[in-house]
């Protein structure tokens, strides 16, 4: 026998005495004949009921994953560009009155802001000098017509008339499309207009207040006509190719958006791609907020999910144990992404439906294989 062989034999004594110790419930009496922890040939280690009790070991199924998790993704919330519109200011003057504030929801045609103008008053007049040039040259076309049409003139004074008239019901038109947002207030001061609401919606940002001085086509406020709100996120360069509208994205009030919109680039510094999502309603939400969000991914064929509980770190890798027909043991995996309550991880045998230990596991790290 090898020398040393006795001192071997009395740590092992000693240590088997300590877990026999530790494994024993409690407060029982000893035992009459110590029940061991068994192993099998490949060193699978087996436990009673009561020992797992002792050890506060418990196990969960896993199940075959259904996406995959990525979180912490930096996220901003915004109003849909399509039915965002900037209120503008169509002719410089100053503010006299403030219809609506932030937060407000107006209808179509509502008046959002008062502002008085000298310009106002020159395209007034101007309306007024071509409307009626427009009838004098729609009459004088009309008489054109007949005169030509008995011969009296030629077709070339005809056709010339003809012309006038049509430019003159252009300059009408071009007027008025300029005053159909505006409206005269009744009860103003000359020069007064009020700006219409070009759609229903909600205010979301006033930029005026009253005396101030706007110049033509200065903006005023801007407005949101859905109840729908866009989250813009960036995602790892490295997702780009798993990236596709349809993708669910979790928010931090439980709603759920749809990616709507994936970059085309990424940005130079932080090797990020832009993602655009779309959520129906905006929930407790509101534009301009940051936040994280979660992407969900679609998983590959050999991903399952577990709790995230029954996850170890091994080194600089993730290990989680099984129990089978032949006992506990270890096995090496390779996370795909958690979201904190769960993972979803991939690994050589390991299938849906098989007994993961979620709790306890740490005891089993030192008494059962890792392969």
């Amino acid at each position: 026998m090898h020398p040393r062989a006795p001192h071997w034999v009395a740590i092992a004594a000693v240590a088997g005495a300590l877990l026999a110790w530790w494994l024993w419930p409690q407060g029982a009496d000893a035992p009459t004949s110590e029940t061991p922890v068994s192993t099998d040939a490949q060193g699978r280690v087996r436990l009673t009921r009561q020992q797992e009790r002792n050890l506060g070991i418990r196990t969960e199924r896993s199940r075959a994953a259904t996406d995959v998790p990525v979180t912490g993704l930096p996220a901003e919330a915004m109003s849909p560009l399509a039915t965002t519109t900037q209120v503008t200011v169509p002719f410089a003057g100053v503010v006299t009155r403030v219809l609506v504030d932030e937060g407000e929801q107006v209808r179509r045609g509502q008046p959002l802001l008062r502002v008085q103008s000298r310009d106002f008053i020159a395209l007034q007049g101007e309306l007024a000098r071509v409307r009626a040039e427009s009838g004098a040259a729609k009459e004088q076309a009309r008489r054109d017509a007949l005169l030509a049409k008995e011969g009296i003139i030629p077709a070339a004074r005809r056709i010339e008339s003809e012309a006038r008239s049509a430019a003159a019901s252009a300059s009408v038109t071009e007027a008025s499309a300029m005053l159909s947002q505006l409206r005269r207030p009744a009860e103003g001061m000359p020069g007064e207009y009020d700006i219409l609401a070009p759609q229903a919606g909600r205010i979301l940002r006033r930029g005026v207040r009253p005396g101030q001085a706007m110049e033509a086509m200065a903006p005023a406020f801007v407005m949101a006509g859905s109840t729908e709100l866009d989250i813009v996120f960036t995602s790892p360069i490295g997702l780009h190719s798993t990236l596709r509208p349809g993708l669910a994205v979790h928010l931090p009030d439980g709603g759920v958006a749809t990616v709507v919109a994936v970059g085309a680039d990424t940005d130079a510094l932080s090797q990020s791609l832009r993602v655009r999502a779309r959520a129906e309603h905006a929930g407790a939400l509101v534009p301009g907020q940051q936040f994280e969000v979660a992407l969900s991914l679609p998983p590959p064929e050999d991903a399952v999910e577990v709790p995230a509980s029954a996850l170890l770190p091994h080194g600089e890798q993730q290990v989680l144990y099984l129990l089978d027909e032949t006992g506990y043991r270890g096995l090496v995996v390779v996370p795909l992404g958690s979201d904190g309550g769960r993972a979803v991880v991939s690994a050589k045998g390991l299938r849906p439906g098989m007994q993961v230990v979620v709790a306890g596991a740490s005891v089993l790290k030192s008494l059962a294989p890792t392969e």
